[in-house]
This record gives structure tokens, C-alpha cells and sequence, in this order.
């Protein structure tokens, strides 16, 4: 029988060890995690003890998968995707002659996806997939010389999903039902309703889609994923190089760096629109209201357009002279009527082409 009273410490040694015991044992999990950015925000203005009741309710968790995705995302424009490479290798292989095996879907590409789709029977869409790569893998004849190769059709191209007949309608009923402020938008920006119903079709759906995740978390998980490491695992099938290592890093700071930045303004903008940071929804990467603003952008740009003393983004008025503020900044000018011009003002709100077409065929149909 072991004497328990050998085992017992003096009160004091017992609580010196107690409070050793909280300083040295790292935290699992909670608003510790948080500190260094807590820390941050609080040295940048806002109040630390607002902030740490903010991160430790219950539904701040961290999620590195956003800043995982986008640098996948930077890393496939830079460098290409590995599964777009081995496809193109097969297609060589085959005599189908993608042109550089580099992982990016160029017009060569295209054309030998679209042959090789052609000759099995497939759907002849030129883009690439892991499906497509997995029948080309098993494949062992060579490319059929005679054979028609579907082309794309004529025109721009545009998102498919826009361009329907229920999303036309649509924005149809609601230019109908807007014509009073968008009369207004027009008046005071230059910038005709349809545009900006187009604009609105192609971001939110007209305001009907906000994005599932809370703006705040995005931001602040990407704004502590400042460090490769937190990504790294996304690309240990990748051939890593020292150098493309090294812009890994760089990048992932980078867009931490930015990431804090937004949630700052996203915090800022929450109180002066007096709302919750955290029933805030938005897009993967952060961006808030009906018409799709970065945080920094709505505090630069974003209008009262209802006259309630409140910019807020989530009300159809704001959003819509907030879109016309950020147009008219960004290169619209009055009742600009050239194409070319419109094109360039409305490709610096999204920089993509084929969202840009996208808005001027809307606009063309509801003219």
C-alpha cells in the first residue's frame, strides 16, 4: 500500500507549478491562435478589448483552405497546372499537337482538345479536365488525320450560366421595376441602367447571391496565413524548384499583407454601417454588399444613395451609387457611348474579359 502523503507538495510549490503550468503550455486551439493578429489590429487603432470578444466567439475559426486556394490559383497562372502539362504531353504523344506542354490552355491547346474530344465521341468543348486526362492516358491510337474539328462559335465569349433565358428575364423585370433610380444612377454617374443591371446580373445575381461565408473570416484566415507553410501542403505533388519556392513565399506574404489590410477596412466599414463584422457575408476572397465591393473600395468609393446618413452596401441605393462612384473614378465619363471605353472602365471593376463581355451582352439584350 503506497502512502499518498509522500506524494503530497506544500500549498506553495503546488501553485507555482499551476501558474508554470499555464505560461509554458502552449494554447490548443480559441482566440489564442488569433494574439498576433489581435495584437496587430489593436496597434492599428481598434479597440483591444472589442476585438478579443469578437475572436473568441464560437464561430471564429481559422480556415487556411481560402489562402490554400489562391495561391494554387497564382501559382497555376504563373507556372500552369501539372494536369493540363500531362495532358498536353499525352496529346503530343498521340499526334495531336497541343503545342508547348507549359500547363496552360493556349489556342494550340484548345484545338487538340477539341480533335481529341472530336475522335472519341465526346463533348467537343476544348477545355481541359482530369476526366479528359484519364481517357487520354488509357488511349493508344494515334490522331485520326481525317476527321472534322468542331470550331468555336463566332462572337465573344461569354458566361453560359449569364446568358439564359431565366437570368435574361430576370434582369429584364428588375430594370422594370428600378427605372426611378436608375434614371437617377444615370443622371448622376453617366452610367446607363442596363449596364449596371448587367453589372449586377453577372456579381450577385441581382443581389439574390451574397457569398455563404462570413467576409470577416475570410480576411482575417488569410490575413494570419502570412507564412508558406500554411499553404505548403497544397503543393508537395508539385516539382518545386528553389526559385518558384521562394516566389511561394513571397506571394503568400504578399497577399497576407493584403488580406490585413482588407480586413481593417472591413472592420471599419462594419462600424460605420453599424453592423455585426460577423453576419458581414461575402464572396471567397472577402468581396461584401450587392455589387461586390473589396472592403478598401467601400470606404474609398461607397455612397449614401438613399440619404440615411448609413453607407451601406447591402441596401439596392447604396449599391448602386457606389457601383456609379467607382465607375465614374475608374475611367467613365459622362454618357460614354464608346464601346472601347465602357469595355476598359468596366474591365478595371473585374479584370476579366469574359466578364466584361458578359455585362455588355446582358446590356445588349436589355436594350
Amino acid at each position: 500500500m503506497i502512502d499518498r502523503k509522500l506524494f503530497r507538495l506544500p500549498r506553495c510549490v503546488g501553485i507555482t507549478l499551476y501558474i508554470l503550468l499555464i505560461l509554458f503550455i502552449p494554447s490548443t486551439g480559441g482566440a489564442g491562435e488569433w494574439d498576433p493578429l489581435i495584437n496587430k489590429l489593436a496597434a492599428d487603432g481598434f479597440q483591444k478589448q472589442w476585438l478579443e470578444q469578437l475572436f473568441d466567439r464560437p464561430e471564429v475559426r481559422f480556415d487556411p483552405s481560402i489562402m490554400t486556394e489562391k495561391m494554387k490559383t497564382l501559382y497555376r497562372t504563373k507556372f500552369g497546372d501539372t494536369s493540363v502539362r500531362r495532358l498536353q504531353q499525352r496529346l503530343a504523344a498521340l499526334g495531336y499537337k497541343p503545342g508547348k506542354a507549359d500547363g496552360k490552355t493556349g489556342s494550340k491547346t484548345r484545338r487538340a482538345i477539341r480533335w481529341f474530344q472530336a475522335a472519341h465521341g465526346l463533348v467537343v468543348d476544348g477545355k481541359p479536365s482530369k476526366q479528359l486526362l484519364k481517357i487520354a492516358l488509357k488511349e493508344g491510337k494515334r490522331a485520326p488525320k481525317h476527321i472534322k474539328i468542331p470550331t468555336p462559335k463566332p462572337g465573344p465569349y461569354v458566361y453560359r450560366s449569364i446568358m439564359t433565358e431565366e437570368r435574361l428575364t430576370e434582369a429584364k423585370q428588375f430594370l422594370a421595376a428600378n427605372q426611378k433610380i436608375l434614371l437617377r444612377l444615370e443622371r448622376y454617374y453617366g452610367v446607363p441602367g442596363e449596364i449596371a443591371v448587367g453589372i449586377l446580373t453577372v456579381e450577385t445575381r441581382l443581389g439574390t447571391y451574397l457569398g455563404e461565408k462570413s467576409a470577416f473570416l475570410t480576411l482575417a484566415s488569410m490575413a494570419l496565413c502570412d507564412d508558406f507553410k500554411c499553404v505548403a501542403n497544397a503543393f508537395k505533388d508539385e516539382r518545386m524548384t528553389k526559385g518558384r519556392r521562394r516566389w511561394l513565399k513571397r506571394r503568400t506574404a504578399q497577399k497576407a499583407r493584403w488580406a490585413y489590410g482588407e480586413c481593417k477596412a472591413l472592420l471599419t466599414y462594419a462600424q460605420q454601417a453599424r453592423r455585426d463584422p460577423l453576419t458581414i457575408p461575402g464572396s471567397f476572397y472577402g468581396a461584401i454588399g450587392i455589387a461586390q465591393f473589396m472592403p478598401s473600395q467601400a470606404l474609398r468609393h461607397g455612397v449614401d444613395g438613399n440619404g440615411d446618413g448609413v453607407v451601406d452596401l447591402f441596401v439596392m441605393e447604396d449599391a448602386l451609387f457606389s457601383m456609379g462612384s467607382y465607375l465614374r473614378s475608374n475611367g467613365w465619363r459622362g454618357s460614354m457611348r464608346s464601346r472601347r471605353k465602357q469595355r476598359r472602365a468596366i474591365y478595371n471593376y473585374n479584370h476579366s474579359r469574359i466578364y466584361v463581355n458578359t455585362v455588355l451582352a446582358v446590356a445588349d439584350y436589355l436594350e
